[in-house]
């Protein structure tokens, strides 16, 4: 990671860091405003509240946007699997397929219905394999919040969603600061790492570089501090409040598969 010199906030007060982590795949660019009024890790001023939180129906729209999307695609080409360039994530139709291919013209698409029942499934994924590489709980809350976020642009039909949720879990691990390679990561679960690193741009594209997000988790923590102050040493109390602190982790962790992003 390198820092670039810091930029003067013209808001009055305080400087604007710029750090760039470069790895595999490119580069991701963080900003972080030291001093002043303005502060980065405030969640009122932040683009996830700005930008990511919508209502039902706009998370229907989105979604059944893409799907007839997609089905379009599948009328017209015989196929729906769009191509990704690795470097810069354009991408290009895919090719037609000849009718004379058995079920060329056959194919149906999915419906909505059956697409949210494969993102659900895939983000139960995500969870086993944060678990199996004993991540902290952010890194896998940011991995499936990257990935609702990826499919209210795409269907699971255009990008298949086994590859997009491995590379949420990298690209989560590299903004979390808990770096693990692509090769760490395809080999831990016997994947080709090549396939995380084609799909990093066009993750990071879909998210529009929006890479901050906001766990629930953080509430839990700041919960416990809070009432750690509040007993003011009174250890019994204490003692019964952070018992409760695994289960709540745990109904977390149900609830992030929820409509969070």
């Amino acid at each position: 990671i390198t820092a670039s010199p810091s930029h003067p906030l013209p808001s009055g007060g305080g400087h604007l860091a710029v750090f760039t982590s470069r790895g595999e795949g490119g580069s991701i660019r963080l900003l972080r405003a030291e001093g002043g009024a303005a502060k980065m890790s405030d969640f009122q001023t932040s683009t996830h509240r700005e930008r990511w939180i919508f209502q039902p129906q706009d998370l229907v729209n989105k979604w059944t946007t893409a799907n007839r999307r997609s089905a379009e695609i599948l009328a017209q080409y015989g196929t729906t699997r769009l191509k990704v360039d690795p470097v810069d994530g354009s991408i290009s139709n895919p090719e037609p397929v000849p009718d004379h291919v058995v079920g060329s013209s056959s194919v149906k698409p999915l419906s909505c219905e059956e697409e949210q029942v494969m993102r659900i499934f895939y983000e139960q994924k995500i969870q086993e394999v944060c678990r199996a590489f004993k991540f902290p709980h952010k890194i896998q809350a940011t991995a499936i919040i990257y990935f609702k976020r990826f499919y209210l642009q795409w269907s699971v039909m255009e990008h298949h969603p086994k590859h997009i949720m491995l590379t949420c879990v990298y690209a989560s691990c590299k903004v979390e600061e808990n770096h693990v390679s692509a090769e760490e990561l395809g080999k831990g679960i016997q994947q080709d790492h090549q396939i995380i690193l084609n799909n990093e741009m066009i993750v990071l594209k879909s998210l529009d570089f929006d890479l901050i997000v906001y766990a629930p988790y953080r509430s839990i923590e700041g919960f416990i501090d809070d009432m750690d102050d509040f007993c003011n040493g009174a250890h019994q109390r204490l003692k019964v409040i952070h018992s409760f602190h695994p289960f709540a982790i745990l109904f977390k962790n149900k609830l992030i598969k929820c409509l969070l992003f």
